[in-house]
């Protein structure tokens, strides 16, 4: 039975508190923005039917599923997620820091190879919240005197190889999911280095936190 289909069975105490959580739920996925959600719950606490209710939520899109641009990596450990780009992908892309720093963060749609090259710099490459072709990403990587950070999601695969000269390749993220992207790492780093770290979303992390109280 549906949320809509049941609701009629709630206490209208009950339906506000369910509400106000699909609201805080659509607010964490990205399926409203901030000031919706701060208008919504605010009508939420005011409303005095069920009817009132239910139209604050009957808009919203629902969750993503893995036929669309979001998948779940595994359903045993919901940590481990990631998202899958429906359309066709850039086959290129490149990123260059030369006496700077170049940072690629939130949602964005990643090529399929990308090139990356850092002197004297640095280069942030975020794809906790990235839409990963299919089948994957390829990086090209050179670090003289810089650095390149990769931060990644739970679940992701990594495989990394390169020539460190004075300098280092280091991938702390756990093993990924067989079902999840791979994202394929090779260079050379002189006098400089490549870091990949695994870490939640903070979406994902406001998701769980609510989960738990």
């Amino acid at each position: 039975m549906s949320f809509i289909d049941s609701f009629q069975k709630m206490s209208v105490e009950d339906l506000r508190k369910e509400v106000i959580n699909l609201l805080k739920e659509a607010y964490a996925d990205g399926r409203i923005i901030v000031e919706t959600l701060e208008r919504r719950l605010n009508e939420a606490q005011a409303a005095e039917d069920k009817e009132s209710l239910m139209a604050l939520v009957s808009d919203i899109p629902a969750p993503e599923t893995p036929g669309g641009r979001t998948s779940t990596g595994s359903s045993e450990n919901p940590e481990s997620s990631w998202r899958i780009n429906s359309r066709v992908p850039r086959e290129n892309q490149s990123f260059f820091s030369i006496l700077g720093s170049s940072n690629r963060t939130g949602r964005w749609q990643p090529a399929r190879s990308l090139t990356c090259f850092t002197m004297l710099g640095s280069i942030r490459l975020d794809f906790r919240e990235a839409e990963f072709p299919d089948g994957g990403i390829r990086i090209n990587t050179g670090c003289i005197l810089g650095s390149l950070d990769i931060v990644i999601p739970p679940g992701i695969n990594i495989d990394l190889s390169g020539i460190p000269l004075l300098g280092h390749f280091d991938n702390k993220a756990e093993m990924g999911d067989s079902r999840a992207p791979t994202i394929t790492i090779r260079g050379i780093a002189v006098l400089g280095g490549v870091d990949i770290r695994q870490k939640e979303s903070k979406k994902k992390r406001r998701r769980n936190k609510r989960r738990n109280r």
